[in-house]
């Protein structure tokens, strides 16, 4: 994510001189003014598809749609209610914020090929909405609309083309902004995973609705200059064809990538101008492009700009002095935990008879127990068992279909796994869920959501609450990477990770907020002889800290020699529940693992 940030800012000052350069050639030529003046109205509403497709993972074909109720929102109201630009721009950008938590709303529903059908439904409603209303012109449209005026001063040609291009900016700052920032990660980890953003934190739900509001935002925006530049709206021109040209913008420019909305923008909006004279192979020509964009640059024409991407030699060598960089005073010692209020007596869990059906499967049974603040406890049994069923429920990832679970004396059930993440929950998963095309210490960083406080609007706006949030979560990130001996490993992404640091760096993830309670699926699988070592001491530092730890766990030697209470499952039951010494000699747990030797063997050797 940063390194897309990097490129997007290697790039924009050649576009914003290229910008300029062409305003003052441009000058003379009236027809040449047009063009440009039109690509910086349709650069706006582009970024924000950007983001929307290439950040959030989220399709739209709707597009037109938020761009028309910009546009008529300006038309009507500045000649049926002599209105002036300013407040009816607003008001058009309000009107498309608001349906795009509507849409967003519907789009919670669907993705893939259903979500852009749904989105496509959205902008016919509209185009036919509009040329059916004798109030707003039906399909003659509005006429006569006043050019855009600043505290009366209506703009000129040329004037309206360092206007439109002014917004870009602003629109290009804002989503620079949000890019960077907590919304930003929540964008990114949405798009890559998003039960393991959920789990990391991120309400995914309230920033997929977020994400259609805004660009439906700069759409809105982007219709308001429309409507005032030419000074008339028609529904003609906003229907399935605009939704098409605002997706072209943003995967011929390189969707996510701001300079690639401004780059697309002025390509179509170029080519839909100058296109008029040759209208019958202007089609052809956007087919053309797009096969060559695909082919030649799968990133988007952005990509020209700038390097494509970084050996893992030099993303390692970065990630060390970022991990460095910051550090100041405190990189000679690791960093001191608070230990948690947990720890002073209140118990961080506690189960009651929690059931989990699957149609006529109980994968779960009638499972009650509390864990005992500050204390490592493992949850064992055969595969099949219920063990990360039971750790699904308890996350938030999947609902109990009965019984009640309690965490810090609240009774979480059937809560959604941000929530439960929001009151000291931290977990891994069986197979290690990390965002591949984030480095490890962006990864780490999103582990942190907990901790921050700034919302949408400070980091749109990058005001000082949420720079410090920021600079605070990368130094914790930077903290914990050292602790456990990844601080090398920052900048590599996560692909590109070996098995065992896979599984480190979820572990750093889940820690970097200091849980009160830490569940831990199967952290030993895979793991060499070293790296089991070194996951054991990792484990019991964090236990020495106050960390509460629940542990489900296939590796009976590390089991027994770690844990301070041993449950073990059954088909679904608690069978046991003792110290490591009771339930390594109870004939019920023997008898559950004689049909796993390697198990019952180890459970014997350490007897």
């Amino acid at each position: 994510m940063i390194e897309r940030l990097r490129r997007d800012v290697r790039a924009l000052p050649v576009i914003a001189l290229a910008v300029i350069a062409y305003g003052i050639v441009a000058h003379a030529s009236a027809f040449a003014l047009q063009v440009g003046t039109y690509a910086g109205i349709f650069a706006t509403g582009a970024i924000g598809l950007s983001l929307l497709l290439g950040n959030s993972a989220q399709i739209s074909l709707g597009q037109a749609g938020f761009f028309a109720l910009g546009a008529y929102a300006v038309a009507w109201l500045t000649t049926s209610a002599g209105w002036s630009f300013i407040p009816a721009a607003a008001v058009g950008v309000v009107a498309a914020t608001v349906v795009g938590l509507g849409v967003g709303l519907i789009a919670l529903r669907f993705a893939g090929h259903y979500l852009a059908m749904a989105t496509l439904a959205f902008g016919l409603i509209v185009y036919g909405v509009f040329s059916q209303l004798d109030a707003f012109g039906g399909v003659n449209g509005i006429t006569d609309i006043p050019p855009i005026d600043i505290f009366g001063h209506a703009l000129s040609n040329a004037h309206a083309y360092w206007f439109a291009w002014l917004a870009a900016a602003l629109c290009a700052w804002a989503t620079w902004n949000l890019l960077r920032s907590r919304t930003g990660r929540a964008f990114a980890a949405l798009s890559g995973d998003p039960l393991a953003a959920e789990v990391a934190g991120v309400p995914v739900k309230r920033y997929k609705l977020l994400a259609f509001a805004y660009a439906g935002a700069l759409a809105g925006l982007s219709g308001a200059l429309y409507a005032g530049y030419l000074g008339l709206v028609i529904p003609a021109a906003m229907g399935v064809q605009l939704s098409i040209d605002f997706l072209l913008m943003a995967v011929l420019g390189g969707s996510g990538n701001i300079s690639g909305a401004l780059i697309g923008a002025a390509l179509v909006a170029g080519l839909d101008v100058a296109g008029h004279t040759w209208e019958n192979w202007r089609l052809v020509a956007y087919g053309v492009l797009v096969v060559c964009v695909v082919i030649f640059f799968p990133g988007g024409l952005a990509g020209i700009y700038v390097r494509r991407g970084r050996s893992r030699r030099e993303a390692e060598r970065d990630g060390f002095a970022q991990a460095a960089a910051g550090a100041g005073t405190h990189a000679e010692a690791p960093r001191e935990r608070s230990v948690p209020a947990a720890a002073q007596g209140e118990s961080p869990l506690r189960i009651e008879r929690v059931r989990k059906r699957f149609g006529g499967l109980v994968a779960v049974h009638d499972v009650s127990f509390t864990l005992e603040a500050g204390r490592l406890t493992s949850l064992i049994g055969p595969n099949g068992a219920g063990k990360t069923t039971l750790f699904n429920a308890i996350s938030g990832v999947s609902a109990p279909s009965a019984g009640e679970i309690v965490i810090r004396g609240r009774s979480v059930t059937g809560w959604p796994a941000h929530r439960i993440v929001a009151l000291g929950v931290g977990r891994s998963f069986q197979n290690a869920r990390l965002f591949a095309d984030l480095t490890v210490l962006e990864n780490v960083v999103l582990g942190a959501f907990r901790r921050e406080r700034s919302g949408f609007v400070a980091d749109l706006l990058a005001l000082r609450s949420a720079r410090h949030d920021e600079r605070e979560a990368v130094e914790r990130a930077r903290a914990t990477l050292r602790d456990l001996g990844l601080e090398r490993r920052a900048g590599v992404y996560a692909r590109d990770l070996t098995f065992g640091e896979r599984r480190r760096v979820e572990l750093a993830r889940a820690v970097v907020s200091d849980p009160w309670l830490l569940l831990l699926d199967e952290p030993a699988a895979g793991l060499n002889a070293a790296e089991r070592a070194t996951l054991r001491r990792d484990v019991l530092d964090l236990r020495s800290h106050g960390v509460t730890m629940l542990l489900i766990e296939h590796d009976m030697r590390l089991v027994m020699s770690i844990s301070d209470r041993v449950l073990v499952l059954n088909f679904g039951e608690l069978i046991a529940d003792g110290t490591p010494e009771t339930v390594r000699n109870d004939p019920a747990v023997i008898a559950a693992y004689l049909g796993d030797e390697r198990a019952a063997g180890d459970m014997r050797s350490e007897a």
